[in-house]
């Protein structure tokens, strides 16, 4: 049987890298450890994406999904206990938030596609959406330069991430 999945177009770690430095170099991020993703959300994305619209969606209305991000339409829907959750510091919260950027800067309609996979045919890691959304959302929360010395106890705490979160991001140094 043949399994659907979206196809991003292929994006190094070390391109994502680039763009979040680009990113945190222009909205003046660079030296910040903890990154607060609610204020980049609504005061810097507006101003780096001036259509962009945030909506935030009840847990009824959203049913399981954390976030959905409309690239094409510059949107992010939130669930409410997600974008709560980031306002107080929820490490889970904060990535989701991330993540949910990840999809607004990185893809778009000419940068992702549908495709079937064969049986047995896996999607490379740096052409899928949701790896690259990932790997966003850990370089953005867990900024790859201020890290580097630090234990993955040390990013979580001062990066307000999860430890599972910052053991991943610990692996990628």
């Amino acid at each position: 049987m043949n399994q659907q999945r979206y196809k991003a177009s292929p994006t190094s770690r070390n391109e994502i890298r680039r763009l979040i430095k680009y990113i945190r170099k222009l909205t003046g991020t660079e030296n910040d450890l903890y990154f607060d993703v609610i204020d980049f959300l609504e005061m810097k994305v507006p101003k780096l994406i001036p259509e962009f619209e945030l909506e935030i969606c009840s847990e009824e209305d959203m049913g399981n999904k954390y976030g959905e991000t409309f690239p094409a339409a510059s949107k992010i829907a939130l669930r409410e206990d997600i974008y709560i959750g980031a306002i107080e510091r929820d490490g889970f919260s904060r990535f989701c938030v991330g993540h949910e950027m990840g999809h607004l800067f990185m893809n778009d309609i000419d940068s992702i596609s549908l495709c079937k996979l064969e049986k047995g045919e896996r999607l490379r890691a740096f052409e899928d959406p949701e790896w690259q959304a990932d790997a966003f959302a850990g370089e953005l929360l867990m900024y790859h330069p201020l890290i580097k010395h630090m234990s993955v106890d040390e990013i979580a705490e001062k990066c307000g991430v999860t430890h599972s979160a910052a053991g991943t991001q610990y692996k990628k140094k």
